[in-house]
């Protein structure tokens, strides 16, 4: 009773405040209407505290609270006009009032003033998200941009993105729950190397897609087309083909053993068995990138300890923010080689974000990759080649589909577990393109590409897999 009558006493408090705003001359009618809304939201936030039992937060005088939004708004709309960009308020109004993450970008000069540091803590995205969408938001780390915003602050842009529905939230940590199951409670596991993990074992070549970007990424923001945002532009698969077979002509090369993303196998949950919290921790070097020419490895390599790195063609001998494939020798390069080489130009550019990585074709040529998380997400085959046209970005991991998969294979078992490494390592082919639409049939055909392995998901799945028991079928000499 005592929470309903807070409730009605601070929504009271705040329709009185809007009355008071309304009567105002200093304050426009857009800076009104979006007001009006965010104090909306923040009831409907105060309404689901209330309805689960959390603690309010009514000590903190809504009054107070409103002036310092009023204050924001007012802030946002002059920034806003500045940009000199026709219906841009309009714009930030239709997103904010019909919660449309499809409307296009609303974008702020960035400000010159500000260290990494302070940007973490507080920026003009986080201030906006936590007066429309979430008012518990600690920082900009909690936020990682849907994949057709092309100017979201975290891409170092002289222009931001200030729209807070082209921006999704992360959680804090990730983690997963192991459970501690004894010995024997794994005996009666069925084998999950199954007959069609096995036959999918055999080298098919990779089908093909063109992914259908909403967006020609450019440093201009473009018009967006909401009808052209949809998901559902970009093709589903009409047949599943299988990965080529892995590399085994060098030592540093991973075999890639491809997993059935559709077989589902479950083991006994017993509620009584403890459960270990394992949680992912991002290392320094967030991944490793090996350059190959056709079959063979060429130079050291790269460590990625920047969150954004450009892979290029050109002939920088040393960069934290560039791997440059110019200055590298091959005594085998061919003739076919090094005329790709030649193609590479700016090549391409990753972003690493909260674990969440994005790839952005620089070059004047597509890059074709192969990543597993990427095509899961769109139910492609795991295996399946996806072309980048040129000024065009692609999230390739994303560490929210990675810890669902994770979670779900804990639960399957060791084998399961095991077989995700795969969709911890990213195979992208510069210039040239491999699979059922190319003469190249396999990566090792192309004349130069790269693998990235992700040092992050790839740490993290050996401390599950080390909190886990070992694989429940036996082995003998003779196996």
């Amino acid at each position: 009773m005592s929470n309903a009558s807070s409730s009605s006493s601070t929504s009271n408090r705040m329709v009185s405040f809007i009355n008071s705003v309304r009567s105002k001359r200093s304050v426009s009618p857009i800076a009104q209407r979006l007001l009006e809304l965010c104090v909306h939201y923040q009831q409907q936030e105060q309404n689901n505290q209330n309805n689960i039992l959390l603690p309010s937060s009514s000590n903190i005088n809504p009054i107070d609270l409103n002036k310092q939004s009023t204050k924001k708004i007012k802030n946002l709309l002059k920034q806003i006009n500045k940009s000199k960009r026709n219906g841009s308020v309009e714009e930030f109004e239709r997103a904010i009032l019909h919660r449309d993450s499809r409307t296009r970008c609303i974008t702020i000069p960035r400000s010159s003033d500000i260290t990494h540091e302070q940007l973490s803590k507080s920026n003009p995205v986080v201030e906006y998200c936590r007066l429309w969408r979430w008012p518990d938001l600690a920082n900009s780390n909690e936020l990682k941009p849907v994949d057709y915003c092309p100017n979201a602050f975290h891409y170092t842009l002289d222009n931001i993105c200030i729209n807070p529905y082209h921006y999704e939230r992360v959680p804090s940590i990730y983690s997963v729950y192991v459970p501690l199951l004894p010995p024997e409670t794994m005996q009666n596991i069925p084998d999950l190397r199954s007959s069609s993990i096995k036959e999918s074992i055999i080298n098919q070549i990779p089908e093909n897609k063109t992914y259908e970007a909403p967006f020609l990424q450019q440093q201009q923001q473009q018009e967006l087309s909401p009808t052209a945002l949809s998901p559902e532009s970009i093709n589903s698969p009409d047949s599943f083909h299988s990965p080529s077979s892995g590399i085994n002509n060098d030592e540093n090369i991973e075999t890639t053993i491809p997993m059935d993303l559709d077989i589902v196998q479950t083991i006994p949950q017993e509620e009584n068995f403890p459960h270990e919290q394992v949680i992912f921790q991002e290392p320094r070097e967030w991944c490793r990138i090996s350059y190959y020419e056709m079959s063979n490895r060429v130079g050291e390599q790269y460590l990625a300890t920047q969150s954004q790195v450009i892979i290029d063609g050109y002939t920088h001998p040393s960069d934290a923010e560039r791997f440059c494939l110019g200055g590298l020798t091959n005594i085998q390069r061919t003739m076919e080689i090094d005329k790709a080489r030649r193609y590479i130009g700016r090549g391409v550019k990753l972003f690493h974000i909260r674990g969440n990585v994005f790839a952005e074709c620089l070059s004047d040529n597509p890059v074709f990759v192969q990543s597993p998380i990427a095509n899961k997400k769109l139910s492609w085959h795991p295996a399946t080649v996806c072309r980048i046209p040129p000024n065009v970005r692609w999230q390739i991991f994303d560490s929210d589909e990675f810890t669902q998969i994770l979670a779900s294979a804990v639960h399957e078992g060791y084998e399961s577990v095991y077989n995700l490494r795969n969709m911890c390592i990213i195979r992208m082919s510069l210039v040239k393109g491999w699979g059922v639409e190319y003469r190249r049939q396999s990566v090792t055909n192309t004349p130069c590409w790269i693998e990235i392995f992700l040092d992050g998901p790839l740490k993290w799945l050996d401390r599950v897999l080390f909190t886990m028991h070992g694989p429940n079928q036996s082995i003998t000499s003779v196996s």
